[in-house]
């Protein structure tokens, strides 16, 4: 399973190589299984974080950009939408894939925080690289910048889609989340 073309997906449908893109950028509470919060009074966060909060890079000459509610969505691997749920900045797209472990678990991928196009439903079949739609803009609601919460995970063939949410997806046997920095394929900084 070739695990980098999402960061490619990102840049191109949101044509961040001609804004110059070099590098993303995280504050350590953006990470995968980070213990802290990077909004607010950037305390600790209830459970380890379930994924990747993309929402900074650097341009080469140095400049820092912040997304917006502009930017697209793009789907990394082919596969069914499964579950679309409200969560507390916009909508989550739950997505399986056709991609099995050697436990026979398949290959999920989930988008938080969005504001999934209208066509977008359960049963929709996408393929990668596919817009799904874009980041929600959370600036009215809340200080947050406006970001997309990404996480990956081997989830059990038994495990029923439809209980899926930010509860269980860190905290069930049957779901076995992976760092999804590595789908970025890029150059990063934290800072």
């Amino acid at each position: 399973m070739e695990t980098r073309h999402f960061g490619e997906y990102l840049k191109k449908c949101n044509r961040l190589d001609e804004a110059g893109f070099q590098e993303w950028i995280f504050y350590p509470g953006m990470l995968f299984r980070s213990p802290d919060k990077w909004w607010g009074n950037k305390g600790t966060r209830p459970a380890p974080h379930e994924g990747l909060d993309i929402c900074l890079y650097r341009t080469k000459d140095g400049r820092q950009i912040r997304f917006d509610e502009n930017i697209k969505i793009p789907v990394a691997y082919n596969g069914e939408v499964v579950r679309i749920i409200a969560d507390f900045l916009g909508k989550s797209v739950y997505i399986k894939h056709d991609i099995r472990d050697n436990a026979g678990r398949y290959f999920y991928s989930l988008y938080g925080h969005t504001l999934p196009f209208d066509f977008l439903r359960k049963g929709s079949i996408v393929n990668a690289g596919d817009i799904i739609g874009t980041v929600s803009d959370i600036r009215k609601k809340t200080k947050i910048f406006p970001h997309l919460h990404i996480s990956m995970a081997w989830i059990s063939e038994n495990y029923p889609p439809e209980k899926l949410n930010w509860d269980t997806i860190g905290s069930s046997a049957d779901i076995i989340l992976l760092n999804p920095m590595d789908a970025l394929g890029d150059q990063y900084a934290v800072i």
